[in-house]
């Protein structure tokens, strides 16, 4: 069974603690193990504790800590607009206030999106090397772009899925959160779709309706070909949000990328592979911190 607790369950303890940001809002965030930082961003409507399992296996010969995103997880909405760009300057000043440095950072979904933001924002200085789990820089498809979403959201669809998340955000919740996880995943691994659908169903409908729509405003692809930080492309290959030709996108733009494909995964192989992914990060990780990276394309495939 795939459990989003499972370093719990292993008995490793999370240290928590708060940073409070420019407008006074405090932000949650966990922090567990020592050595080189590994800073995991959650995705939209998400938490840090979708990063329990990562944790467990990293804080082993790594610092992992993973923040609470405003308006999620015990982090509250604050004064500020729910935008990706509040999230990105909310993720500099925990950086900042906490200063770390030569961080690895791990952004799932929209926490790519934010990771991509802040360093497009604030600079790389402190950011050692970047790992993207299924995203793609620009979320609606249009005439002229197809690497959005794979169910081809417009931007006459993203507006309907908003009205939905207003009017019924346990609803939308309940239908959203399966489709993270492979098909076979959600009957093989009931407990966990359900546990993850109940985490996702605490959020504040109209807050992630908000930050849905920024998200559906950005587009990151004019400022990846200036991120040249090591990147890993990790890629679900039954992923139902992102198709393969978005990571081959990724790879083929940003100047330092690799890819990892996880045959058994959809949208979050942090949980549907945790010990094939805990293991890419942590060979990444420590490539990265011993300068070992080098500019080329190298693809895998991890199947089992």
């Amino acid at each position: 069974m795939l459990d989003i607790h499972s370093d719990r369950a292993a008995g490793r303890p999370e240290r928590e603690g708060q940073v409070i940001l420019r407008d006074g809002t405090p932000m949650s965030y966990g922090d567990a193990g020592t050595g080189p930082v590994v800073l995991a961003v959650h995705g939209w409507a998400a938490s840090r504790i979708f990063f329990d399992g990562l944790s467990g296996r990293l804080s082993d010969g790594f610092r992992f800590m993973a923040p609470d995103l405003r308006a999620h997880g015990t982090t509250p909405a604050g004064q500020l607009p729910l935008s990706i760009e509040t999230l990105a300057d909310d993720l500099a000043d925990l950086i900042e206030t906490l200063d770390l440095s030569r961080i690895v950072l791990v952004g799932w979904s929209m926490g790519a999106m934010v990771a991509w933001s802040m360093i497009d924002r604030h600079g790389p200085d402190r950011i050692a090397g970047l790992v993207v789990e299924d995203m793609t820089p620009r979320i609606l498809n249009d005439a002229d772009w197809s690497l959005g979403m794979s169910s081809g959201m417009k931007a006459k669809d993203s507006a309907r899925a908003i009205d939905l998340m207003r009017a019924d955000w346990s609803g939308y919740a309940a239908t959203f959160a399966p489709r993270m996880f492979a098909r076979d995943r959600r009957r093989d691994a009931a407990d966990m779709v359900a546990e993850a659908t109940a985490e996702l169903s605490r959020r504040n409908g109209d807050a992630m309706a908000e930050i849905w729509g920024s998200m559906a405003a950005q587009d990151m692809r004019a400022a990846l070909s200036g991120i040249t930080l090591p990147v890993l492309v990790a890629h679900g290959a039954r992923s139902e949000a992102y198709g393969p030709e978005t990571s081959r996108y990724l790879a083929d733009t940003l100047p330092q990328a690799d890819i990892e494909t996880f045959a058994r995964s959809g949208h979050a192989p942090h949980l549907e592979q945790p010990e094939e992914f805990a293991h890419a990060v942590q060979t990444f990780a420590r490539r990265v911190q011993a300068g070992a990276i080098h500019q080329q394309n190298i693809e895998g495939s991890i199947s089992s």
